[in-house]
């Protein structure tokens, strides 16, 4: 079966989350590999997910369940079409669309010491992805974490003050 897992290791939603109160919560993802493919797809059949996505060799998904039993906003760290498929379902839901720089990606990239082969992939995906930011009410810039996390906070607080 799945196993439920917080969405991706992103440094900038684990910093954002430090720093909001009880009233946010990241909503956990399910995160599936090839062996467990099928259980995925029978949740898939079964209606179990708000929204799910293949990204790289991996599923990944969002339940409804946590989602419809949060009283409190939530933060979703979802891949592209994930998100747009959540945009375009609620006018309430808000989207913001972190981008990075090409030469600080491939920057970034070269001293994870990813190959040439998988940075060329991950910048054509990139390049696919940022093809949506228009799908989008904010796009923040990921020049550095300090930045890139006060630009989200403040979009944050100012919806909270809605």
């Amino acid at each position: 079966m799945p196993h439920a897992q917080f969405p991706l290791q992103s440094p900038v939603i684990s910093e954002i989350l430090s720093f909001l109160a009880a009233s946010n919560s990241v909503c956990p993802s399910l995160t599936v590999t090839d062996d467990t493919e099928s259980d995925f797809l029978k949740l898939v059949e079964d209606d179990f997910f708000i929204e799910y996505e293949k990204y790289g060799r991996n599923y990944y998904g969002t339940s409804k369940n946590s989602v419809n039993d949060s009283t409190n906003s939530l933060i979703l760290d979802l891949e592209v079409n994930g998100a747009t498929k959540l945009l375009s379902s609620n006018k309430d839901y808000v989207g913001i669309f972190i981008d990075i720089d090409d030469k600080e990606l491939i920057q970034r990239l070269t001293k994870r010491g990813h190959d040439e082969a998988f940075i060329d992939e991950r910048m054509r995906l990139a390049e696919y992805q940022r093809s949506f930011q228009d799908k989008f009410q904010y796009k923040v810039d990921n020049k550095d974490i300090n930045t890139t996390v006060n630009k989200i906070l403040d979009i944050i607080y100012s919806l909270e003050e809605r």
